[in-house]
């Protein structure tokens, strides 16, 4: 793509007098970082469009793994940067950076801006691999399979944004509630599903049914959440892909809290026990390294030891949690807590749930607190204390320390400005 060279009035005016150079205003500039999207979007490229709508969705999930678990209760600062404070605080402006970060190595991890980049990424694909036909396809390449692809990870975006932000947009929409969110994800995830299965690709079928489930939960349908759920089998495992040199697909985890110091478990995810010993689902080291936020100390989650550790997407334990809260809501605690068992035996001196003689508040407590530690950093906390209505913990109000002032009462990202500015179909 090519662009016609422009000048200020002091360049010109200096360019004018030198008779030598008057030519240089007519140069033509190649920026060779440019792909026109006529030779992008081509049937040839069909794979390696998916791959990288992929990528996008797997560098916006290890930043909102992060973000999320920031803004609540699983992490908090360690830096001294007033941009962190609001952050943890829970007291975000919005015109901060998790509105506008990009996937490179943010203090203030990026939410909003990732995760619309991952799903316009998968739905532009996603509608070109609708347009095209088999017979267009590269030898080798099922144009179906990809589409389940595509669609699941669209899917997934919208979930997170659903249950992270307080409202978003898709494509200059109006601005969008999280039940639309999780309307616009059940799409996605509905196609997923029909094109997975025709395609007889297991990995993506089970990808598309748990977010599905996972999406139908939040829709308040827990019985329709079960059935998906209920067909994952226990082999199941989605994880990011990494590597140690583009950081895009480094652990993100590892990188803001083990190597920059920038955050550090919080103190309610420290030292919990099961049965008088330390709980394996939530096992944290204290580094004894203190972090440049007054009083901070560096512990470090031990289920991300390296920078190369994949990052889980979704996993049986957490479709055997939701079977959980679907027999729950049945009125079924006995199922409950043999969904809940299924979870607690793949984790040795984790006890069984002994269910005689609990209420289904009980039980409903025990599924919310199972969620909290087997799910720990897997970017479930926040949409969980929203769906759930649990309290705020620190509580608004309650002095934040180190920063300075008080905890706000955020409990989503706020819409941004960069989308409240930019879009036509948004109230200012």
């Amino acid at each position: 793509m090519r662009t016609q060279s422009l000048l200020g009035l002091g360049a010109a005016a200096l360019l004018a007098a030198t008779t030598a150079c008057t030519d240089i205003t007519a140069l033509e500039q190649v920026n060779p970082g440019q792909v026109s999207a006529a030779t992008l979007y081509v049937p040839a490229n069909a794979q390696l469009l998916v791959n990288g709508a992929i990528s996008d969705f797997e560098c916006a999930y290890t930043r909102y793994v992060v973000g999320s678990g920031l803004l609540i209760d699983e992490l908090s600062n360690a830096i001294g940067s007033t941009a962190n404070f609001d952050f943890d605080a829970r007291r975000l402006i919005t015109n901060a950076s998790y509105g506008t970060g990009g996937c490179a190595s943010n203090q203030q991890p990026p939410i909003y801006s990732t995760l619309s980049t991952a799903r316009g990424s998968a739905d532009t694909v996603l509608a070109r691999l609708r347009e095209w036909k088999d017979a267009d396809m590269p030898v080798g390449v099922n144009r179906t399979r990809l589409i389940g692809q595509a669609a699941a990870h669209a899917g997934l975006s919208l979930v997170l944004l659903g249950e992270g932000m307080c409202t978003a947009a898709v494509n200059l929409s109006a601005e969008l509630t999280p039940a639309q969110l999780f309307a616009e994800a059940k799409i996605r995830f509905d196609s997923a599903v029909t094109s997975a299965t025709t395609a007889n690709d297991a990995a993506t079928l089970n990808l598309a049914l748990l977010g599905r489930a996972r999406t139908l939960l939040n829709l308040k349908q827990p019985a329709a959440a079960g059935v998906d759920a209920a067909k994952i089998p226990a082999s199941f495992l989605a994880v990011t892909g990494t590597d140690n040199v583009n950081v895009r697909r480094q652990n993100f985890a590892f990188l803001s809290v083990n190597q920059n110091q920038w955050n550090t478990v919080d103190a309610s995810f420290r030292g919990l026990t099961v049965n008088g010993v330390p709980d394996p689902r939530v096992a944290v080291t204290n580094t004894g390294r203190n972090g440049t936020a007054q009083g901070s100390v560096v512990w470090t989650p031990d289920k991300y030891p390296l920078i190369t550790t994949p990052t889980a997407i979704a996993r049986y334990a957490e479709a055997q949690l939701i079977v959980a809260e679907a027999r729950l809501e049945a009125g079924d605690l006995t199922g409950a807590a043999q969904a809940i068992n299924v979870v607690r035996a793949t984790r040795a001196g984790v006890p069984a749930y002994v269910v005689t003689g609990q209420t289904a508040d009980q039980v409903r407590a025990t599924i919310v607190d199972d969620r909290r530690r087997e799910l720990f950093l897997e970017g479930h906390r926040l949409g969980d204390i929203r769906r759930y209505g649990l309290a705020l913990s620190p509580a608004t109000g309650t002095a934040y320390p180190g920063g300075g002032g008080v905890y706000g009462s955020q409990s989503c990202f706020p819409l941004p400005d960069v989308e409240r500015v930019n879009n036509p179909n948004i109230v200012r």
